[in-house]
């Protein structure tokens, strides 16, 4: 088998497309299946037109007057001067490598010459603004949270500059309001579809985009651990780490919030098969999957109290691939760095389930029992989707 990076160039070629692109970049600064193993490096090809399709349900119900200030911006309660809790956030998140990053750069290639100005769409502390800026003259990095603003700025603005980055406050369905039509070459929305009106949001990129331009969006779920015995017998207790977490905030939150999370999950649950791209406006899509058989979706039913349903938007000419690999954006923690992974997952948590919960406790022992005892490494893996499309 070809290395996967360079699986995409090769389908390019067969397909007569002519690349015009850089050198690769090598240096970078939420519903489970029942599948207990991975096999490395495995590449599946899933034919479009044998995706389940379930009715996506919303709700549009208006929130009460007590609610109405439940904005998402002041959802994440966290000071952008905080900086423990930022480099933990940070740290703790998996590196995106370059073969992830080359999916998208080369994909953008086959269809533009243009590196001029990519759009980072939700771009929390900016660690994805800080990788477009090694391929793009400028980038936009932009977020509805003006604490996850604060910090992408603190941490990236002295070192490019404001010719190489600048921000905006918005959220993703209101961008055309903020850029000229027809101003990016790339769009790229990491962990930030789910959380957005995916119509609203693709009509503002389909603006936002020039011809030929890139519109890359991605999500990763829970930390995995590679090997097959952990995975079978140690999984279910980070699983039910996340149920305890997620269902205290969910199932606290007013009608409006559960409203959103209720969309998140769905969308989590269809590893964004849900977005739908209009053939009459996107031309080469590509969704692949990494390890399927993992958990991508955060929260579920379990955690939610209420039905969630997957829906498939796929088109037949769209091409959609599964790679199970246990290596992918490998993380080598300790039960300390789980644990530090949690702490900073959601600020939420410690408000809603409150520090020094015994039934947290017990599972994290539990863990620290499959781990070998404190300080002993386990391997773990992401699950992941990316969705790549041009605009016409």
């Amino acid at each position: 088998m070809r290395p996967t990076k360079y699986h995409h160039l090769i389908a390019l070629q067969k397909r007569g497309v002519r690349p015009c692109f850089r050198p690769y970049h090598h240096s970078l600064n939420i519903s489970s299946n029942s599948t207990n193993e991975f096999h490395p490096c495995a590449i599946r090809l899933q034919p479009p037109g044998q995706l389940q399709t379930k009715a996506r349900r919303f709700s549009n119900t208006a929130a009460p007057p007590k609610q109405q200030g439940e904005d998402s911006e002041n959802f994440w309660r966290v000071s952008a001067d905080d900086s423990k809790f930022w480099d933990d956030y940070v740290s703790t998140r998996p590196s995106y490598s370059a073969t992830f990053y080359n999916e998208i750069y080369s994909h953008h290639a086959a269809h533009s010459c243009k590196w001029e100005t990519a759009h980072d769409v939700g771009c929390g502390a900016g660690q994805v603004s800080a990788e477009l800026a090694s391929r793009f003259a400028h980038v936009v990095a932009s977020d509805i949270n003006d604490t996850h603003l604060a910090v992408a700025r603190r941490r990236l603005a002295s070192s490019l500059g404001p010719t190489r980055i600048s921000f905006t406050h918005s959220k993703g369905e209101d961008l055309i309001k903020h850029h000229p039509a027809g101003s990016v070459d790339l769009i790229a929305a990491a962990e930030a579809m789910v959380l957005m009106d995916e119509h609203v949001a693709l009509d503002n990129f389909k603006r936002l985009l020039r011809p030929g331009g890139t519109l890359a969006f991605w999500f990763y779920g829970r930390p995995t651990f590679s090997d097959p015995k952990l995975r079978a017998e140690a999984q279910p207790l980070i699983d039910a780490i996340m149920v305890k977490n997620w269902s205290k905030v969910i199932r606290g939150s007013g009608e409006r919030r559960i409203a959103g999370f209720q969309r998140a999950a769905e969308g989590m649950t269809s590893w964004l098969d849900y977005v739908p791209l209009d053939p009459q406006t996107w031309m080469d899509v590509r969704r692949i999957k990494w390890n399927p058989s993992a958990t991508l979706a955060f929260f579920g039913e379990e955690a939610c109290g209420f039905p969630i349903r997957s829906t498939s938007s796929v088109q037949p000419c769209e091409h959609v691939e599964e790679r199970e690999d246990p290596e992918w954006w490998r993380n080598d923690w300790d039960i300390a760095e789980l644990r530090r992974y949690f702490n900073v997952l959601f600020p939420g948590f410690k408000e809603a389930v409150g520090e020094g919960d015994a039934e947290i406790n017990r599972l994290f022992e539990e863990l620290n029992v499959h781990f070998g005892g404190n300080g002993k490494v386990k391997q773990f893996t992401w699950p992941a989707v990316l969705v790549t499309a041009t605009r016409k």
